[in-house]
């Protein structure tokens, strides 16, 4: 799941979440990549120089210990959760996010994430960025409240069918913008599902 914000000058903030820890590593090497201008981080290119001495030294890159990882997690506009998509939301990730990508398994989203997402938007409740700034109780926040656009991405078109149908006649305002289907693996009969829903009735 990435929950995300722009501002016209460029992204605001990029919050990402997914159950597997290993993943944290990826998204340290996509997020470093990236100009630093966009992402917010220090750059970690090492030069050729330096890349030429430690092949010639025979020595290896150290291990990062997790502490630093967690550090080098939370830089800059970008950061990653190791949690659940229900786990990430009811933490706030999706608080003062324009925009929402969920990307889940074959059965589709989860019960809570789909319970958030078709609540109606509520006009008192105050725009934050994260649940501290919240005095509502948990059980009358809406955690997807602030988000305009969702992009859904599926592998199961059973379940994108199902959830489509869920969004669309709940009275959250949500409409379908597009879906369209990508063969991302060729021989095969798999499809994945790019939907793209935009929300009415916002401020």
């Amino acid at each position: 799941n990435e929950e995300e914000n722009f501002e016209y000058d460029g992204l605001r903030w990029l919050r990402c979440s997914d159950e597997n820890p290993a993943n944290l590593n990826c998204f340290n090497r996509s997020a470093n990549s990236m100009p630093s201008e966009v992402t917010g981080r220090p750059t970690y290119r090492p030069t050729k120089e330096k890349l030429k001495e430690r092949k010639a030294s025979g020595k290896r890159r150290k291990k990062i210990k997790s502490t630093q990882f967690q550090k080098i997690r939370n830089e800059g506009k970008v950061s990653y959760t190791v949690a659940s998509a229900t786990k990430a939301l009811l933490e706030g990730q999706a608080l003062g996010a324009e925009c929402l990508i969920v990307d889940p398994p074959r059965k589709g989203l989860d019960d809570e994430v789909m319970s958030q997402l078709c609540k109606p938007f509520n006009p008192k409740q105050p725009f934050v960025e994260s649940f501290d700034y919240l005095y509502e109780s948990t059980w009358n926040t809406n955690f997807a409240n602030d988000v305009k656009t969702l992009i859904y991405v599926s592998c199961g078109f059973d379940a994108l069918a199902r959830d489509c149908d869920k969004l669309l006649s709940g009275n959250a305002g949500w409409t379908l913008e597009s879906a369209t289907g990508y063969v991302l693996f060729p021989g095969s009969d798999h499809v994945e599902t790019l939907a793209v829903f935009r929300r009415r009735g916002r401020r």
